[in-house]
């Protein structure tokens, strides 16, 4: 007999529902979406995604543009969640986190150099832009451990929800 209560039994089912029926395409979509510096919101029954600039972020123009995606979130807010950004702490850990998982080489010296020094983002996209094969190597690893932090954010909002 489990020791879990029927409460927490729920909850779990829940999380593994709602993260195991978002579709992975929707996964990948809001995590292409990350790069893109918009609010991302999913559609709680329907996983449709809706995604628009960050008002403090963007011009006038822009937010006209979107301005019916807008709507469609205010019209509706407890219909949608809002996948939250992933913070630069976490994208520069993915950046050391890859540098590590290289061989003890020319590559991985510069990328780490690149990580320890100013402006470090910047830096390792251009050390990355000059490492030939490892240019890939790394846009897979980024793109994975993006899939990653959608579907614990996913997670984490069906957490927040109960």
């Amino acid at each position: 007999m489990s020791s879990i209560p029927s409460a927490s039994c729920s909850l779990i089912a829940l999380i593994k529902s709602f993260t195991m029926g978002v579709p992975k395409e929707k996964i990948k979509e809001i995590a292409d979406i990350l790069d893109t510096g918009f609010r991302i919101f999913i559609h709680k029954s329907t996983y449709e995604i809706v995604s628009f600039p960050d008002e403090e972020h963007s011009d006038y123009a822009e937010m006209d543009d979107r301005q019916e995606e807008i709507d469609k979130v205010e019209s509706d807010p407890d219909s949608y969640a809002e996948v939250d950004k992933m913070s630069s702490r976490y994208s520069f850990q993915i950046m050391e986190d890859f540098a590590a998982s290289l061989p003890e080489n020319n590559t991985r010296a510069r990328l780490f150099q690149a990580l320890e020094g100013k402006k470090p983002f910047a830096n390792f996209k251009i050390q990355i832009d000059r490492s030939g094969g490892y240019r890939d190597m790394w846009f897979a690893f980024r793109d994975e451990r993006k899939l990653r932090w959608v579907e614990r954010e996913l997670r984490l909002l069906v957490e927040s929800e109960s």
